[in-house]
């Protein structure tokens, strides 16, 4: 019998997407997933991503499985996922159509270009896929909290006439949880390494298969000796569900029904119960019961948390420790952190019922609307998810400063030695005066000088002594003259009193023009030391401090970078290109003159962390605040 492949819904997608089998969407270099996966269903996107991440597959089985739901979920074509090692990207997975794979070499090379734009720029990046124009190249880069590795997820989407914005919320949002498998090289291929908060131990334990195995990795995270996990469905009534090192749940013992008290007073109360109190946290309540339950287990602390879930359903969970000095500093604002995945868990991890129709098992209607609700805290989890903020405004090298080359008297431009751009030294002539005029006025004041000297010495001898004195003194002043004249003569030519280049001052073709005292012919500007200045919308300046980080692309140098702090911030907004910003600005070492006065390019401004909702939505919202305040 033949089998056949399985192929995505009917949603409003091309009608040649629907041509592709669902079984082609794998990496030949991969081996053949254990089981299908079933095209994305929005009210059980959160079930199908939990179970994949918490499945017993090697991390590679995962990765391809995440693209595979990647690619049906945005109506994509294909999806490579890259991480950094030793400062390139890699390819750990990749998907692609049949179609895509007809053209894989140039596709994937097109998919690694995109992916290297976006990480270097810190950005979602879209881009054009070469022979295929209605396919779009949508690269999502993700830095990890401890700024050690770089991932990108790269997907090819067919946009067609649906707007960019959701795709690119999608993919960000998805590629954080490909960035929080942290995958990592061993000799035995790719591997998948727990991380050391609560969080990434959930999302990355590959042995969570029940309420059992869950317990297991919360008590080897905890270090304590007993767990258990209760839930309610509501209205008080709490249910033990699951004790360590208890294979089967007896109800009727007193130690259970201690245990059903305990969690049925933290779930009156609301909030977390331990005893001993435990130091440090103010919403942590000492209940009597905890105590009752740790003296009759043996143990010296006890704690008692609430977990909520989906459709007004709760679980709750008891940390038993044998010492007090067990409990690691900092695990109870690891519990209230991954307490949302953590209800996500419980509840994908209790089997729900299934009515029987027409010889297949269904799920219910309830099961439905637990997995709607189910997606809604999935998405809603990483919209909070806290990334680096960045601005990323346009910039502009400027020099330093500016010195300028004007005439010390009025002449005539007799050769001009520079234009605009050349590199000079200190020293070098930029240009030279006529001097003939000054040579011809010189030879008179010497002329009238002699004989202003001779009619002194004639006045002396006839005895005339005012006329002499008179003589002597015009003597004097035409010496002065003559000494003025011979320091211009000195002057004529002037030259440069930097090194540095010439920005202006074209004056090839005005040679023999007459110029005046102060007139400027020529700037000049250094270049060891150059000035970043970044334009700022107003509505970001708030978000902008002093000795922030600051990374700087040129469009003169597309694959290199310059770091720099924030100097510099002006008190007074400017007008560029028609809107109002704020110029902030910083000095950038410049001994290599790679860098030239009125280069352009683009600056990444680091501004703290936010969530991704924040980030996405926060201009959004300020415009509709300014339109409430501006109807009331």
């Amino acid at each position: 019998m033949e089998k056949k492949s399985r192929r995505f819904p009917r949603h409003n997608y091309p009608k040649w997407i629907h041509n592709f089998p669902l079984s082609t969407y794998q990496s030949k270099a991969a081996a053949p997933a254990p089981e299908k996966l079933i095209a994305p269903d929005p009210g059980k996107l959160a079930e199908q991503t939990v179970r994949i991440l918490s499945s017993k597959t090697k991390v590679q089985e995962k990765i391809l499985q995440l693209l595979r739901l990647s690619v049906g979920l945005v109506n994509g074509v294909g999806a490579v996922f890259f991480r950094n090692e030793n400062g390139a990207l890699q390819s750990r997975g990749q998907v692609l159509s049949e179609q895509a794979s007809s053209q894989s070499a140039a596709v994937f090379a097109a998919c690694r270009e995109n992916a290297v734009k976006a990480v270097s720029q810190s950005k979602a990046s879209v881009g054009s896929l070469p022979g295929m124009p209605t396919v779009s190249i949508v690269s999502c880069p993700v830095t990890r909290i401890d700024d050690v590795s770089d991932s990108c997820l790269t997907v090819l989407v067919v946009f067609g006439d649906s707007p960019k914005e959701p795709f690119l919320v999608i993919l960000q949002l998805l590629a954080v949880v490909f960035a929080e498998m942290d995958i990592s090289v061993s000799p035995d291929g790719i591997s998948s390494t727990i991380s050391r908060d609560l969080p990434g131990t959930l999302v990355n334990s590959g042995n969570i298969s029940d309420l059992r195995s869950l317990g297991n990795v919360l008590r080897q995270w905890s270090g304590c000796a007993v767990y258990a996990v209760g839930g309610s469905n509501g209205g008080g009534r709490v249910r033990l569900k699951s004790i360590s090192d208890v294979v089967k749940v007896d109800a009727r013992t007193d130690l259970s029904r201690l245990y059903v008290k305990v969690m049925q007073d933290v779930l009156q109360q609301g909030r977390l119960t331990a005893w001993p109190a435990m130091d440090g946290f103010e919403s942590t309540g000492e209940s009597l019961l905890v105590k009752e339950l740790v003296q009759a287990t043996g143990m010296q602390q006890g704690l008692c948390v609430v977990v909520p879930g989906v459709c007004g359903k709760s679980f709750l969970l008891v940390f038993l420790w044998s010492s007090a000095d067990t409990v690691k500093k900092g695990q109870v604002a690891e519990l209230y952190r991954a307490a949302p995945v953590l209800g996500l868990m419980l509840q994908s991890l209790e089997k729900s019922p299934s009515v029987a129709v027409d010889g297949k098992s269904v799920a219910s209607p309830r099961k439905k609307w637990i997995g709607l609700a189910g997606l809604v805290v999935f998405l809603a989890l990483f919209s909070l998810y806290p990334v680096p903020f960045r601005l990323h405004p346009d910039c502009q090298v400027v020099p330093v400063q500016i010195n300028y080359v004007a005439p010390r008297f009025d002449g005539l431009l007799q050769k001009v030695f520079v234009e605009p751009g050349d590199r000079v030294i200190m020293g070098t002539p930029l240009a030279e005066l006529d001097g003939r005029e000054l040579a011809l006025e010189l030879r008179s004041v010497q002329a009238d000088s002699a004989k202003a000297l001779k009619q002194r010495d004639n006045y002396l001898v006839n005895g005339n002594v005012a006329s002499a004195q008179i003589g002597l003194l015009e003597y004097r002043r035409l010496q002065e003259k003559a000494k003025l004249l011979r320091m211009r003569q000195e002057q004529l030519q002037l030259n440069s009193p930097v090194d540095g280049i010439v920005l202006s001052g074209d004056l090839k073709k005005a040679e023999g023009s007459p110029v005046s005292k102060g007139q400027v012919l020529f700037e000049l500007a250094p270049l060891t030391d150059i000035l970043i200045e970044l334009a700022v919308a107003d509505a970001d300046i708030a978000h902008v401090r002093e000795k922030r980080r600051v990374n700087v692309h040129f469009d003169a140098f597309p694959g290199r970078s310059w770091q720099g702090a924030v100097d510099h911030i002006s008190p007074k907004s400017t007008m560029l290109d028609g809107q109002n910003v704020f110029v902030v600005s910083f000095q950038l070492d410049n001994s290599d003159n790679l860098l030239q006065p009125g280069m352009r390019g683009q600056a990444s401004v680091e501004s703290g962390r936010r969530s991704l909702l924040w980030i996405y939505f926060h201009k959004p919202w300020y415009a509709l605040v300014r339109l409430f305040n501006s109807l009331l």
